[in-house]
């Protein structure tokens, strides 16, 4: 019986760990309003020198430009890894 609780209790131990851990996911209006905070000449599209103001895309900026044309549409940017943090 006390191997069982034992069990129990580490189980859920290891789930609420994992549960902090985990980042909450992205909601589309997350997305936009951020995208719209970096499009600060409001053409829908971030540019390189856009992107400058946030510290993952600084980094990570042609990785994230799918298409390769030097800016970040809406869809490039919502597509882009779930795990890192809106500044």
């Amino acid at each position: 019986m006390a191997t069982h609780i034992t069990v129990i209790a580490t189980s859920l131990l290891a789930l609420a760990v994992t549960s902090a851990i985990e980042p909450a996911p992205r909601t589309s209006e997350e997305v936009e309003r951020v995208f719209e905070a970096l499009d600060r000449n409001d053409d829908e599209r971030v540019s390189r020198e856009e992107a400058q103001q946030h510290a993952s895309l600084r980094e990570r900026f042609r990785g994230v430009d799918a298409n390769g044309d030097g800016y970040l549409s809406k869809e490039e940017f919502r597509a882009r890894p779930s795990d890192e943090d809106f500044e």
